[in-house]
């Protein structure tokens, strides 16, 4: 097979290497790198320098010095909003040099189909801890900054203004909402954290290509407008091993106005070539003038004054070889006019004129605004020294652009005008286009769409300011999309701003730009709601989307205000009654949150999701059986939803039906055999039903499916716990080994070694988890049972006391005070609280209750009701804790008390009876 030919683009890369003028040194330096071994070659290297000075061109001429090695090279520039799309503006670049990144594209494909199922999850509470605390990883997350959590897709930045515990919270019920309803655990990962899942992707397939390949060279241009979102990401894989090892011979290259300031760069700069460039000195400006043919020194002299010697302005006036200085002199004050004097083709004039009108140009735009003679010289454009691009389009550089756009603007307002709307209604053409394949509502994910709608306002905005209105509209919808969309439009606004001239809209682009400084999609929906220039529906969308926001940060009276102003200006939107009626849920107001869920409802009985939410409104309003028929509901109109049969399958576990339960979360697991959230619910129900073996079996295999689940390693303890094996306790030991500062999991560790008798093992853990989280009930309750049995009332009774300051009314913490009282005190010192605690049986819909009714009937001579609520207790109550707690208790009243023995003893050969039953 003969040698592979050259491409076009290969042999324009060499000419316009080979035609550099000027930065010898830095050239060769970066050459002689190249030559080294990579294990002692320099791999960072900094290049910064004021506008015009060549920096672009540099980094274009080391790119062609690089693949003259036979190097990978990507450059990403201001085109992309963040990490994500960083990394994948760098694969569609790896790939069209042949190596594909296929695991990354893999994920990030992945991560596009998750993204948008993220705000379907927010139906409620569903997984929640019930201790309403939030885990460590969650808080200290919180503390850095939502950053560290990679929500940037859905929430962006935290504000100092919200509260970090709030948030962890909130972020603890994002994960068990998303986790009810993506496929898997590694799908919410992927959503929750994308940095955190796509980066490691990203470093392994790049290590993989640099074993084919002697260096993969990334640089990172325009960095002063990028480096606010891509700097800690870029150091996180550059900096550290965070994300893997990088290989030695992947080189980063970063170009800016200024040098990066973060100060984890200083502390690597014995590792950094710092590159400052200049103006050109007087011998490589005249160099430069002498290769493009101009040697007349009156000429020379001219241009090296008007250009500033910098690169870009003299390579510009130098290309088109004026005639002579007096010309020069007497053209206008700029110098691209003086450029534009001596392009003697009116038609080229025209089009490099209409060509700056645009942020971007590729082939369609240049046909589209260029003067018919000329439609055809796309490749002449391109070839001009101060345009610059790749993968198909250009841009002008900025000094160039700006000038020449000031120039159109104060020559003639009319044709600036005609001339942005010509291109606005071009592009207004193409996105039709593109809707034509698209559902109405999934446009603002497609990319092209929103490219194309993106350029048909900054045109519309540069046409007339007075489109301002619109275009904050539009902000409204791209604050559904996320924060690199967001960015997009402020920016966008910004530069309109900039390029017309426009008062109005530079002030509203400086003030979104230091709202995406701080919580950036809630500030950005404020200063947009505060304004008089949405129309009602737009400010009801904008009202929602912040409700949202506010919802994932835990702040949910907040959300419902924000709901309620946008139910007051658009009753008839249907998700607003949704959002409202989640809210109100996570209020726990269910019952006005099943009223409006019915409202959506009414609104679009199609609506499957919020059949669900309501369904889990009622279920958490222990109404289940409506919270069966509304699952059921939401599986006739999508009979495919695992999520709507798991969470049919809680509904009736809760209410105790368990075969029913099983049927369902079967169904939930057959949909989703990765449903790592259903297989811990089936383990519940077969936990409760006293199937321990195929507890830990289903138990086994969600810990598997989700390893970093301290939720699902302690069911698995509590499993152990409740079978009597409490020598296996390594399974809590696993949830806080997971989270060693999760205080649920460490509570029950604790509870499980005062089952076994180990004393001081409890005490420590329960100190530990009370240490925590000072106002966790359950554990400090539990922490009174080890005092009370080892003899320490005083201390017993301090933690009995603490607990019902927590939850005054709740039956276990009312009945440990009143058996502490008639063991250390008599039964007549505890008579008024065993009386209030014979009357606790309207919603027995807890062990602790049907165990307190029991006792305290007992007790207080209520032989009828005594029995009735022990034949409920032991019939219902399948879980060895309690009714292990239960025979401890009678042992005490047998021994405190002069009650009728044989009674007594009935119920407690009874007990002890089931209690051997259920451990055996």
């Amino acid at each position: 097979m003969g040698e592979r030919r050259q491409s076009r683009q290969e042999l324009n890369r060499a000419r316009r290497r080979d035609g550099f003028i000027g930065r010898h040194t830095e050239r060769q330096s970066f050459y002689a790198n190249l030559c080294r071994n990579a294990g002692e070659a320099h791999y960072l290297f900094h290049v910064h320098g004021v506008a015009g000075v060549g920096k672009s061109s540099l980094v274009r001429h080391w790119e062609g010095t690089a693949r003259g090695v036979g190097a990978l090279t990507a450059v990403v520039d201001e085109d992309v909003n963040g990490p994500v799309e960083a990394m994948e503006a760098i694969s569609a670049q790896l790939a069209r040099q042949g190596q594909v990144l296929g695991k990354f594209d893999a994920a990030t494909e992945r991560y596009r189909k998750h993204r948008h199922e993220a705000d379907a999850s927010l139906a409620g509470p569903a997984g929640a801890s019930e201790n309403g605390s939030a885990s460590a990883s969650s808080r200290t997350a919180a503390h850095l900054g939502i950053g560290a959590l990679s929500l940037a897709p859905l929430i962006g930045p935290v504000s100092a203004g919200l509260d970090p515990e709030a948030l962890a919270r909130g972020t603890d019920r994002l994960r068990a909402a998303i986790s009810s309803r993506l496929r898997n655990h590694q799908d919410v990962e992927l959503v929750l954290h994308p940095l955190r899942v796509l980066t490691p992707v990203f470093v392994r397939d790049l290590a993989e290509a640099a074993e084919d390949h002697p260096w993969i060279v990334l640089f990172f241009d325009t960095w002063e407008r990028t480096e606010p979102f891509l700097d800690a990401w870029l150091r996180s894989f550059v900096l550290s091993d965070s994300h893997g090892d990088l290989p030695v011979n992947v080189i980063v290259v970063i170009s800016g106005q200024a040098a990066p300031v973060a100060r984890e760069w200083s502390e690597y700069r014995d590792l950094v070539v710092d590159i400052e460039l200049e103006a050109f000195t007087e011998a490589e400006a005249r160099t430069l003038l002498t290769a493009r043919g101009v040697t007349d020194e009156a000429l020379v002299a001219s241009i090296l004054h008007m250009s500033g010697r910098l690169p870009v302005l003299l390579d510009t006036l130098a290309r088109v070889r004026p005639a002579s200085a007096d010309g020069l002199e007497d053209a206008s004050e700029t110098a691209v006019d003086r450029f534009l004097h001596w392009v003697s083709d009116p038609h080229r004039r025209a089009a490099i004129l209409a060509c700056a009108l645009p942020l971007h140009v590729n082939e369609d735009v240049y046909r589209t605004i260029a003067p018919q003679e000329v439609a055809t010289e796309y490749a002449w454009l391109r070839g001009l020294p101060f345009v610059s691009g790749q993968g198909g389009r250009c841009r002008y550089h900025d000094v160039v652009r700006t000038s020449m756009l000031r120039f159109q603007r104060t020559r003639s307002p009319h044709d600036w005008s005609e001339g942005h709307t010509h291109l606005a209604e071009a592009h207004a053409r193409w996105r039709s286009h593109v809707e034509r394949t698209l559902d109405p509502g999934r446009r603002w994910t497609n990319s092209d769409w929103r490219e194309h709608r993106l350029n048909e306002t900054y045109h519309r905005l540069c046409a007339s300011p007075h489109f301002l209105g619109s275009t904050l509209e539009e902000l409204v919808e791209a604050c559904a999309e996320g924060l690199p969309v967001v960015r997009q439009w402020v920016n966008l606004l910004s530069r309109a701003g900039e390029d017309c001239a426009s008062e109005s809209l530079t002030t509203w682009g400086r003030r979104l730009e230091s709202a995406l400084g701080r919580d950036p999609i809630t500030s950005t929906l404020t200063a947009l709601i505060t304004t008089d220039s949405l129309g009602p529906t737009a400010r009801a969308r904008a009202h929602q989307l912040r409700g949202r926001q506010y919802i994932r940060a835990a702040r949910h009276a907040d959300a419902l205000c924000d709901f309620d102003a946008a139910h007051t200006l658009d009753p008839a939107i249907a998700a607003i009654h949704s959002d409202r009626g989640t809210a109100l849920t996570w209020l726990r107001r269910f019952d006005e949150a099943v009223v409006d869920f019915g409202r959506a409802i009414e609104l679009r009985p199609d609506d499957a999701w919020a059949f669900t939410r309501r369904g889990v409104a009622h279920r958490l309003d222990r109404h289940y059986e409506e919270a069966v028929v509304d699952f059921g509901r939401a599986i006739e109109l999508r009979p495919d939803d695992a999520w709507a049969f798991a969470h049919r399958g809680l509904a009736h576990r809760l209410a105790g039906r368990y075969h029913q339960a099983i049927t369902d979360l079967d169904h939930a697991i057959a949909l989703n055999p990765d449903y790592a959230w259903a297989l811990a619910n089936r383990g519940e129900v077969h936990r409760l039903a006293g199937r321990y073996h195929q507890a830990i079996t289903d138990l086994d295999h969600a810990i598997a499916l989700d390893p970093d689940d301290a939720w699902g390693a302690t069911y698995r303890g509590d499993v152990h716990q409740l079978s009597g094996r409490h020598d296996l306790m390594w399974n809590s030991s696993h949830a806080t080994n997971v989270d060693p500062d999760y205080p649920w999991a460490i509570a029950n560790r604790g509870v499980a070694h005062r089952l076994a008798g180990h004393d001081d093992r409890a005490l420590t853990d329960l100190d530990h988890a009370i240490e925590l989280d000072p106002g966790y009930g359950w554990a400090i309750v539990n922490r009174g049972h080890v005092h009370r049995r080892t003899g320490r009332h005083g201390q017993a009774r301090s933690d009995f006391e603490r607990a019902l300051t927590i939850d005054p009314d709740k039956a276990e913490y009312l009945l440990n005070e009143a058996i502490l009282t008639s063991t250390t005190e008599g039964l007549g010192a505890a008579s008024d609280t065993w009386r209030s605690l014979a009357e606790q049986h309207g919603d027995l819909g807890d062990a602790y209750d049907l165990l307190a009714v029991f006792l305290a009937s007992l007790i207080t001579g209520s032989p009828g009701q005594s029995r009735i609520a022990f034949q409920r207790f032991i019939l219902e109550e399948p879980s060895s804790d309690v009714t292990d707690d239960a025979v401890r208790f009678l042992d005490e009243l047998i021994l405190g008390t002069s009650m009728e023995r044989d009674r007594v003893d009935g119920y407690h050969r009874a007990l002890s009876h089931r209690l051997g039953h259920l451990q055996g």
